[in-house]
């Protein structure tokens, strides 16, 4: 067995992908440039037919985001097998909504991700986080073990903080000394 048969398909060769947020809205200022990256994705060495295997020329059909090969006349899309897979929402808004979720520290609502992305429904929005957060999570992940680093975590609940009547912390809020009666 060669060195490069090891190897699974995902792990032969990776396209570049851009390390700032200026970047990535340079490289995917329109469409066309999305679809172009999901088709380098998909097939860094060229077209291979779903169907027949075949390696020869393809033809884009750019309305619909599709490639028909020119052998056996079968047409896939670049989404194919993605969370956006049938969408008719512009890979545009997939992108940028993907690079929000896998960016920001502390997660997002759909509100959230509805309002930053104009999405006209919370339902819509809410779908795509969906789809996008199931996306990111490995199938057959291990659990946590050993000694786990944690950062910006906040544990249980805060108790509430009870003051007396001249602004003193007293433990369950009573006057101290147990004296219920006049001052």
């Amino acid at each position: 067995m060669g060195a490069d048969e090891g190897k699974s398909k995902k792990t032969a060769r990776r396209i570049p992908f851009p390390a700032t947020l200026l970047e990535f809205h340079r490289w995917f200022s329109e469409e066309r440039a999305c679809v172009d990256y999901l088709y380098q994705s998909r097939w860094p060495e060229g077209f291979v037919c779903p169907r027949c295997g075949s390696r020869g020329e393809a033809y884009r059909i750019e309305a619909y985001r599709r490639i028909e090969c020119a052998e056996c006349k079968h047409q896939t899309s670049v989404t194919a097998g993605t969370v956006m897979h049938g969408t008719r929402m512009p890979l545009r808004v997939w992108f940028n909504g993907a690079y929000l979720v896998t960016t920001h520290t502390p997660g997002f609502s759909a509100l959230q991700f509805q309002r930053q992305l104009g999405i006209k429904t919370y339902e819509t929005a809410f779908q795509m986080l969906h789809k996008l957060r199931a996306a990111m999570v490995r199938p057959g992940r291990d659990r946590i073990h050993g000694d786990v680093d944690v950062d910006e975590t906040f544990i249980g609940a805060k108790k509430a903080r009870k003051t007396g009547a001249w602004g003193s912390r007293q433990g369950n809020g009573c006057r101290s000394g147990g004296d219920f009666g006049s001052r």
